[in-house]
């Protein structure tokens, strides 16, 4: 199901304490393979596209297969929109129907920040869409390898004065690189925000982590590198296969897809959204419109 009530969905995913791996994808074997990975897991997934992505594939072609490839799927689909590079991209995923978007404004003063955070939480509101922004840098793989933490002061006068209905914080977990997180930190945050939070560069952070992540307001955790990785590995590998009856680059994509699945289905496992599909999607069917107020923790 392509998901089109994206609040509702939030909201089961943030009471059921668990988290749903958002994969970037770039390509049509990605997006097959994550969307084949949760209706095997009968759980939710979040499939996400970045302004690297949109650079190599297309807005326009990219999101098209992830909405063909949700709609006809038996488990709930988020299609979310990551890291825009520029802001007029928000307003161009929002005119494709993304239910979710984020704002990036991790680099820019406080102030700036959460003045950019209200601008877009109003448009995307104003279509029905989620907004995401982002309190500090993750760092790692496209940006310079430098890391901003967040600190709770911070991410809750976002909360009070931005408007958006989710918050990535920076806590230690870096883009492309194994990481622990500051348990700390992120514990502070959940009590300040008391919103569903997001954790970018989830490929390398601790498995341990992840677990009590999920006990501390995090809902949604971006996984990137790990796909990319598997990729490249899955079409060496694919490489050194003997021929069968396909055709040679049919077969080697395949081969890429099948191993795409495993690592999507190890992820949905990990964050402990496996078992959640099925009775999202009822929730999802049966409910005619979306919540109206954004998800918080009481």
């Amino acid at each position: 199901m392509f998901v089109t009530k994206p609040r509702l969905f939030l909201a089961y995913v943030f009471e059921n304490r668990f988290a749903v791996p958002s994969f970037n994808v770039s390509n049509l074997e990605m997006a097959r393979a994550v969307i084949e990975a949760a209706e095997l897991e009968n759980a939710p997934v979040m499939v996400q596209t970045d302004f690297i992505n949109f650079d190599y594939a297309g807005i326009d072609e990219l999101s098209a297969i992830i909405r063909t490839l949700a709609e006809k799927a038996a488990a709930p689909v988020l299609m979310h929109q990551d890291h825009p590079g520029k802001d007029e991209n928000i307003f161009r995923t929002l005119r494709r129907g993304y239910p979710s978007v984020m704002y990036d404004g991790g680099h820019l003063p406080l102030a700036e920040n959460i003045a950019g955070t209200a601008r877009f939480a109003e448009a995307a509101h104003a279509v029905g869409a989620i907004l995401e922004t982002e309190i500090g840098q993750f760092g790692g793989e496209y940006q310079g390898g430098h890391t901003v933490t967040a600190a709770a002061h911070d991410t809750a006068e976002m909360v009070q004065k931005g408007g958006a209905d989710t918050l990535a914080v920076s806590v230690g977990s870096m883009h492309g690189q194994k990481s622990r997180l500051d348990l700390d930190l992120l514990s502070n945050i959940a009590k300040a925000t008391r919103i569903p939070l997001v954790l970018h560069g989830g490929s390398g952070i601790h498995p341990d982590d992840i677990k009590v992540a999920t006990e501390l307001n995090v809902y949604k955790v971006n996984i990137g590198a790990a796909l990319i990785r598997g990729f490249v590995e899955g079409l060496e590998e694919a490489a050194k296969l003997p021929t069968d009856w396909e055709p040679r680059h049919q077969q080697m994509l395949r081969y890429v897809t099948n191993k795409l699945r495993d690592i999507a289905r190890h992820r949905l496992s990990l964050f402990r959204a496996s078992g959640h599909g099925k009775k999202l999607l009822e929730q999802l069917a049966t409910a005619k419109d979306d919540l109206a107020e954004r998800v918080t923790r009481s």
